[in-house]
């Protein structure tokens, strides 16, 4: 495949650790994080040129640049079984699950297609970088990045999304065509989520380094417009409140097995005789009420390290290998000493006060205070450097370092 870009790649920075959050950012057309969130965050769309200043500042030097990933490095990405792929096509619409050979794919200059690729930050360290970015919002909240590649007329139609949505352009051109219609009712007849009634309210041509963001229920509709454009889309989880409370309650129903006063039994020495035997006995109401009572379950608190470890959660599509070499909890403590230890990009971490989860699990409780400290900056800052006191193989970072939730 002929690559259709000479321009030098560029090259995203990683986002520092302590974002400026009341200081004006380029990235969202010169506010401060703290005025997007209050002004258009699930709020109003906002189109932001120049978003990534070094694409304009290059190309008045002369040197323009490009993706940071290549259009034959996508496609080779691709091919991996274990990345979420799909291939879109329209005129007719169609639409293919991956993984796809490489010779299966269209050639760039070929009209009507786009190939989207999920969870890109767990794949090539740009689009991680560019993750990073964003972390002025919740982890809770973030999802992933997700790239889309495309021949001129390529897209997925005019649709909406149920969640908060960065797009970024970072090769070629696209036309944004947005409305912010009530109607949002699918065309029965295609294969795919596409409006029946799109009714175009505002319309930009997006070249790279631009980006736009749209709350969630916007309508929009994003036409390549050159060979091999991409844009690189930051998407945000939207859990319902039925799946969350579903998720902490059969969490906390497993936590009620550390409770040994509930394996006793039942007992109602006050019962009275009865003349309603098919009723429910107000003695069972009454104890059980008193035992709910115990255990708070009608206060959020109880529910809410459920609803963390849900969260924390990895997408179901992850995969870790683990460390390809096995190693003594003495040879990790040494390595933990010299080397930075950071989550694979696929491990979800997240905080509750002082509770640390980690894909779906507690990895603070019972542990030393030093191995506590470690996690809450692994949770915070995305990595750690440094001794944290003894490590045995018990000791949950190395549990996780064995299981490549870490690495370093």
């Amino acid at each position: 495949m002929t690559s259709f870009y000479l321009s030098k790649p560029y090259d995203p920075p990683q986002a520092p650790e302590n974002l400026p959050l009341d200081h004006p950012w380029a990235l969202l057309g010169g506010i401060s994080p703290q005025k997007f969130m209050k002004s258009y965050w699930h709020k109003r769309p906002l189109l932001v040129r120049g978003a990534i200043p070094a694409f304009e500042l290059a190309k008045q030097m002369g040197e323009p640049l490009g993706s940071a990933i290549s259009p034959e490095d996508l496609f080779k990405i691709a091919g991996n079984d274990v990345v979420e792929s799909r291939l879109i096509k329209a005129k007719p619409w169609s639409f293919a699950d991956g993984p796809f050979k490489q010779r299966t794919l269209p050639r760039l200059e070929s009209p009507d297609w786009t190939l989207l690729l999920q969870g890109m930050e767990a794949r090539h360290p740009a689009a991680a970088k560019v993750l990073s970015w964003f972390r002025f919002i919740p982890d809770a909240r973030l999802d992933d990045l997700m790239i889309s590649i495309a021949g001129p007329g390529g897209g997925v139609g005019p649709h909406f999304d149920s969640y908060d949505v960065f797009l970024i352009q970072m090769s070629g051109r696209r036309r944004w065509r947005i409305s912010e219609q009530k109607d949002l009712t699918l065309n029965p007849d295609l294969p795919l989520k596409i409006l029946q009634h799109f009714k175009v309210e505002q319309e930009w041509d997006l070249g790279p380094g631009d980006m736009l963001y749209l709350p969630p229920h916007v309508a929009h509709d994003g036409i390549a417009l050159d060979a091999g454009c991409q844009t690189w889309s930051v998407g945000f989880r939207a859990q319902s409140y039925k799946e969350m409370l579903q998720e902490g309650l059969w969490r906390l129903a497993e936590s009620l097995e550390d409770i040994p006063e509930l394996e006793q039994r039942f007992a109602d020495p006050k019962q009275a005789a009865t003349s309603s035997p098919e009723q429910l006995p107000k003695e069972i109401i009454h104890q059980v009420a008193q035992k709910l009572k115990s255990l708070k379950l009608d206060r959020v608190e109880t529910f809410l390290p459920g609803i963390a470890a849900y969260l924390s959660e990895p997408k179901p599509q992850s995969y870790f290998s683990g460390s390809a070499k096995e190693y003594s909890s003495e040879e990790f403590k040494c390595l933990l000493a010299k080397q930075a230890l950071a989550p694979h990009p696929q491990t979800r971490l997240l905080a509750l006060g002082k509770t640390i989860y980690c894909n779906g699990e507690d990895m603070t409780s019972g542990q030393a205070s030093a191995t506590q400290k470690a996690w809450r900056s692994l949770a915070a800052k995305k990595r750690i450097t440094g001794a944290v006191g003894e490590i045995s193989p018990e000791n949950s970072l190395f549990s996780a370092f064995e299981a490549g939730w870490l690495v370093f």
